[in-house]
């Protein structure tokens, strides 16, 4: 991700995008809360939608201290590199498991998070794994679209395309920019 980040800043476009640090770098398991969204199935439904985000933080670090992965949901998590998402917010590298029961196996473990922390996102079923790597600060011309595109094809044909990740991690954060660790589920490490 590193060098992908290097050749990014080193290009033309790199007045058009605010790269992230390496400390936000991060594939979403199971995407909980943001403060500023404060809805039905955006927010825990045994929470009052009011309720201080330390309160929601609390019950979810209470939730997960004994969170079981299991056998069936345990690391390590076996990904494969399939692209790059379309160039709308950002660039986001697309990631899957590295075979289709992998993929599932990862979509079990967040249906089972949804379930313990009582909440689903609207797309909770579709939203799919990656990578951020950085967001567009404004919206490209179809011209810089297709180099960048070109660009992030070529980094692809290059790149490493499979990859272990380890125990999932409890995390809280404040921006894009880091997350904060508050420890690993099921007692796992990294």
């Amino acid at each position: 991700m590193q060098a992908l980040c290097d050749k990014l800043a080193a290009s033309k476009f790199a007045s058009l995008i605010t790269l992230l640090p390496p400390t936000s770098f991060h594939m979403t398991v199971f995407e909980g809360v943001c403060d500023q969204v404060r809805k039905p199935g955006y927010w825990p439904s045994n929470l009052s939608l009011d309720a201080p985000l330390e309160e929601c933080n609390s019950k979810f670090e209470k939730a997960l201290v004994a969170f079981d992965l299991g056998d069936e949901h345990a690391p390590p998590y076996k990904m494969t590199v399939r692209g790059f998402d379309p160039l709308e917010i950002g660039i986001g590298v697309r990631l899957d498991g590295r075979t289709p029961a992998e993929t599932e196996r990862l979509r079990c473990l967040r249906n089972r998070l949804a379930d313990k922390l009582n909440i689903r996102h609207p797309i909770h079923d579709g939203y799919g794994f990656h990578l951020s790597v950085a967001y567009l600060l404004r919206h490209l011309t179809d011209e810089q679209n297709r180099e960048l595109e070109a660009l992030l094809l070529s980094h692809f044909e290059e790149m490493p395309k499979s990859f272990e990740l380890s125990a999932p991690e409890f995390c809280t954060f404040k921006n894009m920019f880091a997350f904060k660790r508050v420890f690993f589920l099921g007692g796992g490490s990294n």
